[in-house]
């Protein structure tokens, strides 16, 4: 099953901010987008089993609870690849955070790409190869590159960048031309009184996407018996209403075989939010997922902690820190062969680390140049 989401309202999705009634003044809750995978799913799920059979309150049947799992930690039979986020359709994609570039009159331009340095030593070790620009990059030019913060990129540009080039300057797309924050004010309610309760105020982080905005994401592991969800369901909180209709294809990325096969140096660009065992993450242990590829440099961005709602007890699920989508892992191959077969299926799109089949490890695979260690 292939759908898209498109909201019929504003969205809103909480992130692990801390908040509760105890707080000093009128707090803040945090809000996100594009959701976690985790959103997507439970959302997802409910949905599902709403379209076969499932009233809409208490238990599910033991048949739907098979198909579709009996709590946040068990998906059944289901497996979800994405969210996209997508416009009129076609996905767009977080800018890895090895593309440098520069502000020109309001707009982020790319420049240059990050590769993997001489060996260092450091804080992580005696010799540690950080992420550096190409040595043609010196001087003033050199000090204003950065990664970009609020960008986006087409499917044409993810390719460019992962065959080793620059994408040109119409594959980027500005956070602010897809959706705008809208803060809101609310309170808690005694229903039985039907009146405000004291000192209950806090204030939310909305989204409003634009026209044409949503997001997109596939459905494996069930048989055609099944019916895919459709019409309006409640997405993210306050039970915010979506439209759910089918979504015609999914992204092809093209990850350069070749290149990757004669060099032996793997780009590993995370489209979801990464669960990766650190000791993988710096190198110290090979990514069994891609044919024992060893980690030398990364591009990593702020951990995201996310948690969750367990809808069954009630209560919230523990914060757990996660490399965010736009990561890069520098890496190396020592049998490219053995990688084939990895990059002859899944659309050019690879899983890695944990809680992959909640759409968990993403990532889209190519090369990199630089100089041998």
């Amino acid at each position: 099953m292939r759908l898209q989401l498109e909201p019929l309202d504003t969205l809103f999705f909480r992130d692990g901010t801390p908040f509760s009634a105890e707080s000093n003044g009128p707090g803040e809750v945090g809000g996100l987008f594009p959701p976690h995978p985790a959103s997507i799913t439970g959302a997802l799920r409910a949905a599902l089993a709403r379209a076969n059979g499932w009233s809409g309150s208490g238990r599910w049947s033991e048949e739907l609870n098979r198909a579709f799992g009996p709590g946040p930690n068990d998906l059944g039979l289901l497996s979800f690849t994405g969210p996209f986020l997508l416009r009129n359709g076609e996905p767009l994609f977080p800018v890895p955070l090895h593309l440098q570039g520069a502000s020109e009159g309001g707009l982020w331009r790319p420049r240059a790409l990050l590769r993997p340095g001489a060996p260092v030593a450091c804080d992580l070790g005696p010799a540690v190869r950080l992420p550096d620009l190409p040595d043609e990059i010196q001087g003033a030019e050199r000090a204003e590159l950065k990664a970009a913060e609020g960008w986006w990129m087409t499917l044409p540009g993810l390719n460019a960048v992962l065959r080793g080039a620059l994408p040109p300057a119409d594959a980027l797309v500005a956070s602010r031309d897809l959706w705008r924050e809208e803060r809101r004010v609310g309170i808690a309610r005694d229903n039985s009184t039907r009146t405000a309760l004291e000192g209950m105020l806090y204030t939310s982080r909305h989204v409003r996407l634009a026209k044409g905005v949503g997001l997109g994401l596939e459905i494996a592991g069930l048989d055609s018996r099944w019916k895919a969800p459709t019409g309006v369901l409640p997405l993210g909180g306050e039970s915010r209403l979506a439209e759910c209709r089918p979504w015609p294809h999914a992204p092809t990325i093209t990850s350069p075989r070749e290149a990757i096969n004669a060099s032996g140096r793997l780009l590993v660009v995370a489209l979801t939010p990464l669960d990766l065992d650190a000791d993988q993450a710096l190198g110290r242990r090979p990514l069994r997922d891609l044919a024992g590829a060893h980690v030398v440099s990364a591009c990593l961005g702020r951990p995201l902690r996310i948690g969750g709602w367990d809808s069954l007890a009630r209560r919230p699920l523990p914060l757990q820190s996660f490399l965010p989508a736009g990561s890069v892992l520098f890496c190396e191959l020592p049998d490219p062969a053995a990688l084939a077969e990895a990059l002859a299926t899944g659309n050019g799109l690879a899983r890695l680390g944990a809680r992959q089949r909640w759409g968990y490890g993403l990532v889209a695979l190519g090369t990199w140049t630089g100089t041998p260690a």
